[in-house]
């Protein structure tokens, strides 16, 4: 390889890191039980890479800081023109710069997304288990309408009958899908997204595309966006380079609409990029394919590592190896804990920091936890080799 995905960084002391997920703070002391963090804390409850970002970008990035002024920003042409590039060369799609409008942050998008496109009142459907949009619903005033999918021993596939029965009733207007699925790890195939596309344009319902994880996948793995499948109408789709490229910090969101309706409806887009993220997006979509490559080789490898030692050493724990994502979903309803037994043994003993699975999949949540392999492998095996120590 290339590039390094095997470096320790310490995001802990390390200056500049800033880090929410290995930082001290309440909720970090909440979350391990006790008022001082453990020194020794593993953390995987943030969709957040423990991997330096492309050196390509990182060169980039003390050019821009070199230039010394860093005031109001507009995204040049260069800018639209690499998200064109990397979404024909990724996922074979043809988009405009009209069609592109920017964002800070994929949560800002969407509640952009419903606010603009629904009213007051109506309804947002999501299929459980999924990631927080509870508060980005509710906190505009719509009504959060979660259902549950199906769950076949880890694989998770759509309720079809009760879906289209939520999207017969007129005051449902909306429905927040992921390509892939967060937390499950679910690829949509072609087929579903035909399906549900059909539902929702039946029933006048938009549908929100959150693909904020659309680059990374497994080995021979295609990840195809709905937009390129059901075409353009009555999709928002948003996209990024938070996740592929572990820059979140930056606050870099991009959301394309291809259906002019949509567009219409969503106004001009306001928000003003820093210089930083304008560059670090351009220098992504241009200069960093094989990094992206090579990412998804060495999460693939580290991803099959933990699956195959839940296997092998943990089998009472339910993990389906995802097709998409560095997620894996966790289900501890067999192995006889509590959730107060399990939360002690792998927050309190083995200080190992998951996200809690109550949140992502009422009400049977409770002894699910999301674990993002995002980590270097050797912090992967020593986070193994705790949690069967405290469970097995």
């Amino acid at each position: 390889m290339k590039y390094n995905f095997d470096e320790l960084v310490d995001r802990i002391h390390e200056e500049g890191s800033y880090s929410t997920k290995w930082g001290n703070n309440e909720r970090m002391a909440k979350m391990f039980l006790t008022d001082k963090l453990p020194e020794d804390r593993l953390c995987f409850f943030v969709a957040d890479m423990d991997f330096r970002c492309a050196p390509e970008i990182t060169e980039a990035l003390v050019k821009e800081a070199q230039h010394g002024i860093f005031g109001y920003s507009a995204a040049p042409k260069e800018y639209f023109d690499a998200i064109i590039r990397w979404m024909k060369v990724r996922f074979d799609l043809d988009v405009k710069a009209e069609e592109i409008r920017t964002a800070h942050g994929a949560h800002s998008a969407i509640v952009e997304a419903i606010q603009k496109l629904t009213k007051v009142g109506d309804g947002v459907l999501v299929p459980r288990p999924t990631y927080y949009y509870n508060g980005d619903v509710t906190g505009v005033g719509r009504h959060y309408v979660g259902f549950q999918m199906k769950n076949d021993n880890g694989y998770y596939t759509m309720d079809w009958e009760a879906f289209e029965a939520l999207c017969k009733e007129p005051q449902n207007t909306m429905a927040i899908f992921q390509q892939p699925h967060n937390p499950t790890g679910r690829t949509w195939t072609p087929e579903e997204i035909e399906k549900i596309a059909k539902i929702c344009r039946e029933n006048n319902v938009i549908m929100l595309c959150d693909d904020v994880h659309m680059d990374i996948a497994r080995k021979d793995v295609k990840v195809t966006p709905f937009i390129k499948v059901a075409g353009p109408e009555g999709i928002v789709m948003v996209t990024g380079i938070n996740k592929t490229f572990n820059l979140a910090g930056l606050a870099v969101t991009n959301v394309i609409i291809q259906d002019p309706a949509l567009r219409e409806k969503m106004g001009p887009a306001m928000p003003m990029l820093s210089p930083f993220g304008i560059r670090a997006c351009i220098t992504a979509y241009t200069e960093c394919d094989q990094w992206v490559d090579e990412l998804n080789e060495y999460l693939d490898d580290c991803i099959d590592y933990v699956v195959d030692r839940f296997h092998k050493e943990l089998p009472k724990v339910k993990v389906h190896k995802p097709e998409g994502t560095y997620i894996l979903w966790l289900d501890f309803t067999d192995c006889g804990f509590t959730n107060e037994e399990l939360h002690q043994r792998i927050a309190g003993q083995a200080h190992i920091g998951f996200s809690d699975g109550e949140g992502m999949e009422p009400p049977a949540g409770t002894l699910f936890r999301r674990f993002c392999v995002t980590s270097p492998k050797s912090v992967l095996k020593e986070c193994m080799d705790r949690l069967v120590e405290v469970l097995k």
